[in-house]
């Protein structure tokens, strides 16, 4: 039997374990989990995922994860964090923050100089009732619209202006 510093060693070098999710997650609990594999091919199941309070992911399967082992125990398991080496965002500077999509490319990039680069492979939608921009918006490409847009008080879908060529206004962009 192993004296207890050797013991408290043992836990202490237990306590922390990386690896890969296995699958995809399980989000019918209230806590998310995953099936993760250890090095040496032990396999963890339904180990729950914890993650920052106003931020939810899905790992794809394959995924780095961090598994802490309370007490060193390996059946009491939590997920702490995760990561994914096959893409991630190999262009920040110091002091820039950015969530990004895995598979699309997807971002929003708060760089360390206070602006925001948004970008999407494909349409950019807000969802937002009202959303609040104090800042210059830069677009390369279309930007489509389902309600109004608006220019200070000037509305893109009720705007008429004089006709100098002849008399009366323009009709409201259809």
């Amino acid at each position: 039997m192993a004296d207890p510093l050797t013991r408290t060693a043992r836990r202490v070098a237990m306590a922390l374990g990386i690896g890969r999710t296995t699958a995809d997650t399980n989000e019918t609990n209230s806590t998310a989990t995953v099936q993760v594999v250890l090095p040496g091919n032990e396999l963890l199941g339904e180990v729950p995922l914890i993650q920052q309070v106003g931020f939810h992911s899905r790992p794809l399967p394959g995924s780095d994860i961090v598994v802490q082992f309370q007490a060193g125990d390996r059946q009491r398991s939590v997920a702490i964090a995760t990561g994914d080496q096959r893409a991630y965002p190999k262009d920040l500077q110091p002091g820039d923050a950015c969530v990004f999509h895995v598979k699309t490319g997807a971002r929003v990039w708060v760089k360390a100089d206070g602006s925001i680069a948004i970008s999407a492979p494909g349409p950019l939608h807000f969802s937002a009732t009202e959303a609040v921009f104090d800042c210059p918006i830069t677009c390369t490409k279309d930007v489509t619209a389902k309600g109004d847009v608006k220019a200070g008080s000037i509305s893109l879908t009720q705007h008429k202006h004089p006709v100098s060529a002849a008399p009366g206004t323009t009709e409201a962009p259809e």
